[in-house]
C-alpha cells in the first residue's frame, strides 16, 4: 500500500479507503489510486483485513469424497447458500480416508474459516465433539445428535423401505442389499432394508460392500454366483449400483429382465440415458443449502443445536422390472 500511495502521490491512509471501497473518496482520486495499483499489479490482502477484524467471511467445507457426484452437488448448495449471504467458500476433502479427513480439518481450523460444513465424514463422535468446541459446525449425514453441533440427515431407513416396497410389488422376494459397512448413512440404509423384509417375511440378504464401483462390481460378483442368486439387488448407492450394472452386463444377465438394480441418492449418474437407473432421491443441494444456513445461525450466536431430518423419495427407472419367475 506504500507503493501504491508514492505512486500515486497520495497518503497510505486514502489507499486504504479506496480499498475498502470507502464512499468519502473523490472519483479522481479513486481513479488515481486505482490505476497505480493496477500498473504495479497490486492486490489487496483480505486474509489479513479478516483476521484483523477478527472473522474471514469464509466457510470451510470438508467432503468425504469428491469423486463421488453427490458431494459435489452437495456443495454447489453451500455455494449457492453462501454467496447470498455474501460469504466464500473454501472446500477440501479426506478422501476416504480417516487420516485426510483429519489433515482437511485442521487446514481449514488453521484458516480460521468462520465455520466448517462437514460433510458425510467417518469421524467419531469424539471428534466431532472437539472440531464443534473450536468452530461453529454442521454435520451433513451425520446420526448422532449433539447440544455442541447441528446436523441435516436424509432419513436413509426410510429410503430402503421405499426400495423393499417397490421390488415387492414387483414380486420379488429374493432381494440383496450390497452395504456400506460403518460409512456415514450405511448402517441406516442396512436396518432399514432388513426391517423392512423381516415385516415381509422375507429373508434378508446382506453383502460387505462400499460406496464406490468395484465393492459393486465385487458384491454382484458373488451373489451371481450363489445357488439361488437375487433376482434384485439394492446397491449402496449409484457408484455402487454402476458397478453392479457391469458385472451383470459382462456376464450377460440382462438388466432389469432377469435381475433388477436399484441405487441410492440420484447423483447425476443415475439419470444417465445408459444406465437409467432406479434409485432413492436426496436433495444433495438442499442439504448443502439448509447446513449453510444452520451455520450461519451459528456464527451469529445460536446456542441451541437444530437436528434436521429430510425424507427421500424413490425415482422409478428403467433397470427394475417384474421379477422373472423362470
Amino acid at each position: 500500500m506504500d507503493d501504491v500511495a508514492a505512486k500515486a502521490g497520495v497518503s497510505r491512509a486514502l489507499v486504504s479507503l479506496v480499498m475498502r471501497d470507502s464512499p468519502r473518496v473523490s472519483d479522481n482520486s479513486r481513479a488515481k489510486v486505482l490505476q497505480a495499483a493496477q500498473d504495479l499489479g497490486y492486490r489487496p490482502n483480505a486474509w489479513a483485513r479478516n483476521l484483523a477484524s477478527g472473522q474471514t467471511n469464509t466457510i470451510g467445507v470438508m467432503l468425504n469424497d469428491l469423486h463421488n457426484p453427490y458431494f459435489t452437488e452437495l456443495a454447489e448448495g453451500v455455494a449457492a447458500a453462501a454467496a447470498e449471504a455474501g460469504m466464500e467458500v473454501l472446500i477440501t476433502s479426506g478422501w476416504q480416508r480417516e487420516s485426510g479427513e483429519h489433515t482437511a480439518i485442521d487446514t481449514l481450523l488453521n484458516l480460521r474459516t468462520d465455520g466448517i460444513v462437514v460433510g458425510a465424514a467417518r469421524f467419531s463422535s469424539e471428534v466431532f465433539e472437539e472440531i464443534a468446541q473450536q468452530t461453529p459446525t454442521v454435520a451433513v449425514a451425520y446420526f448422532h445428535e449433539h447440544d455442541s453441533m447441528d446436523t441435516v440427515c436424509n432419513h436413509e431407513a426410510h429410503g430402503s423401505e421405499l426400495v423393499v416396497e417397490h421390488l415387492t410389488s414387483l414380486g420379488h422376494t429374493r432381494i440383496a442389499h450390497i452395504d456400506a459397512g460403518n460409512a456415514p448413512g450405511a448402517p441406516e440404509r442396512r436396518r432399514g432394508f432388513m426391517t423392512a423384509m423381516t415385516l415381509r417375511g422375507l429373508a434378508p440378504i446382506v453383502f460387505d460392500g462400499d460406496f464406490n464401483e468395484h465393492a459393486g462390481h465385487h458384491a454382484a460378483e458373488q451373489l451371481m454366483q450363489l445357488n439361488e442368486p437375487p433376482t434384485a439387488i439394492f446397491a449402496a448407492n449409484d457408484l455402487s449400483a454402476t458397478g453392479v450394472l457391469a458385472h451383470l452386463r459382462s456376464i450377460g444377465v440382462r438388466v432389469p429382465d432377469d435381475v433388477s438394480v436399484v441405487g441410492y441418492d440420484d447423483t447425476v449418474l443415475a439419470g444417465l440415458g445408459a444406465l437409467s437407473l432406479t434409485t432413492v432421491h436426496q436433495p444433495r443441494q438442499l442439504f448443502g443449502q439448509r447446513a449453510t444456513e444452520l451455520l450461519l445461525e451459528r456464527i451469529s450466536g445460536r446456542s441451541a443445536a437444530k437436528h434436521e431430518l429430510i425424507e427421500p423419495r424413490l425415482v422409478t427407472r428403467s433397470s427394475t422390472g417384474p421379477v422373472n419367475e423362470s
